[in-house]
């Protein structure tokens, strides 16, 4: 049984986590990666600074990457081996970039982030530990990653893209730890599963595609669904709690700890009758505001950076006094820059008076900020848009909880308990806001069918119309909830 980079990296994370790709696949949790197609572009795109280098053919029918990869490294004419595949023992590593110089080698992984990244350290131990074993001269060891401070430029190219980093320094000295790490996880793919409980581990470095399963050992209502609650998931576990209907109420200090596990362990959804004090006061007209915004690791518009956050598609519902509702919207997907004509709707659809409701008020001012810094002659207006927000997620953080929020207040599992008739589900191909961001990513690509690309689109726009109905529907069902309902 082979232990790959990947197995190895998750193992690193969690035991549980290699325990069960190794032996229960299936209990993972399988989605489909947002801009998925990302790394793959960051990876081309280094490529090409490493002139007359070969690519390993890795997947192709009947291939065998380690026999090439070694023919390849016989071969002097060859500067530069991209996708090197090693065997040693029972463990296979690739390569992204092995670069020759001189009798020996550079080993060269890529990231598309914009710094270096401690979990790197690593990612890329595992793979010279393989590549010493097996009798591969590496003379320096090198995250490149995308330089933050780089700035698109169509007719520079994209010379100064990326930053070549020398790790060497704090590798070698990793090897024996991670030697160690990896006899111990062989071992414990063949033992019993672990029994590792659900904690922030399950986030760091990466999202576990098992946590649902996990969780659903613990109890119908998991205590790790408690917020920002490193500390005291330590002390429940310890105690052989694991159902936040069994946690005894002095074990918990935190008002909003106390307040979850009380409207758990009563079975009822509390809603405070100071939540619709506050939203009976927003004037009118009340504009209801959601934005989608995009990452290109490769920046691809005229002045722009590696990874920064790019608006392209907002949604807004005027409500006015009389109850009558407007809905106006945006969405370029020519292509081409958007933020000009972005900012200028925006602006047009909101008027001069009324709060601006947000779900998350940090997200939406940040947005309309960068475009008040990027366009001068919009800047006044902009920044006067910001002035009026108004935030709605700590207002039901303070006042609304359900049991079934499990310990969230996103809005989708706001709306979905308070406006259970409202149904994120019930869309198309876009549920979310990471869809939303893939599917935009596949629409400028060019590569979709006229079909394709106008099925997408409308899926687009009903998704982020549901986000602003939404939250207009929760206001208005707290707004009219009854005095008895308010408990």
């Amino acid at each position: 049984m082979y232990l790959t980079k990947t197995k190895i990296l998750a193992g690193l994370q969690c035991e549980k986590r290699l325990f069960l790709m190794h032996n229960h696949p299936e209990r993972a949790e399988t989605s489909k990666s947002p801009l998925a197609e990302t790394g793959i572009v960051v990876g081309e795109m280094a490529r090409e600074m490493f002139p007359g280098g070969v690519l390993v053919k890795r997947f192709k029918p009947g291939a065998d990457p380690f026999t090439e990869t070694s023919a390849y490294i016989e071969d002097e004419s060859i500067p530069a081996i991209f996708e090197a595949g090693f065997l040693y023992q029972d463990t296979e590593v690739f390569v992204d970039i092995l670069e020759r110089d001189g009798n020996g080698w550079n080993l060269v992984e890529v990231k598309s982030s914009s710094s270096v990244k401690d979990h790197y350290i690593d990612d890329v131990t595992v793979q010279y530990m393989v590549l010493k074993e097996a009798d591969v001269p590496i003379n320096r060891i090198e995250l490149m990653h995308l330089n933050k401070d780089f700035v698109y430029h169509p007719e520079q190219g994209y010379d100064g893209l990326f930053i070549r980093e020398d790790v060497s320094e704090r590798v070698l000295p990793h090897v024996r730890t991670i030697s160690a790490d990896v006899e111990q996880l062989k071992q414990s793919m063949s033992d019993e599963e672990p029994e590792n409980h659900v904690d922030g581990h399950c986030k760091k470095p990466y999202d576990c595609e098992f946590k649902t399963y996990c969780e659903q050992l613990d109890g119908e209502y998991p205590v790790s669904w408690l917020p920002n609650a490193a500390v005291v998931l330590q002390k429940l576990y310890a105690n052989g709690i694991y159902d936040i209907r069994e946690i005894p109420p002095d074990m918990l200090t935190s008002e909003t700890h106390l307040r979850i596990r009380n409207v758990t362990v009563k079975g009822q959804a509390k809603l405070d009758p100071h939540a619709a004090d506050i939203l009976n006061n927003l004037g009118y007209p009340r504009y209801y505001l959601d934005f989608e915004t995009i990452k290109f690791a490769i920046p691809v518009w005229e002045g722009t950076s590696p990874n920064q956050q790019h608006p392209f598609q907002w949604s807004c519902h005027v409500q006015f006094e009389d109850g009558s509702v407007e809905h106006k919207e945006f969405l370029d997907v020519s292509g081409d820059d958007p933020r000009r004509k972005f900012a200028e709707a925006l602006l047009d659809a909101c008027g001069n008076k009324g709060p601006i409701v947000v779900y998350n008020k940090t997200f939406e001012k940040g947005v309309i900020k960068s475009l008040a810094d990027l366009f001068e002659s919009l800047s006044d207006p902009l920044l006067a848009l910001n002035e009026r927000v108004f935030d709605l997620l700590p207002v039901m953080k303070q006042y609304y909880y359900h049991p079934d929020m499990k310990g969230s207040w996103s809005i989708k599992n706001v709306l979905s308990c308070l406006v259970p008739e409202l149904r994120y589900s019930d869309l198309g191909s876009v549920q979310d806001g990471l869809m939303a961001q893939d599917a935009y990513f596949h629409i400028i690509g060019g590569k979709l069918s006229q079909q394709e690309a106008g099925s997408l689109y409308d899926d687009m726009l009903e998704y982020c119309k549901l986000d602003t109905y939404a939250m207009l529907s929760i206001i208005n069902k707290v707004c009219s909830q009854p005095a008895q309902d308010k408990k």
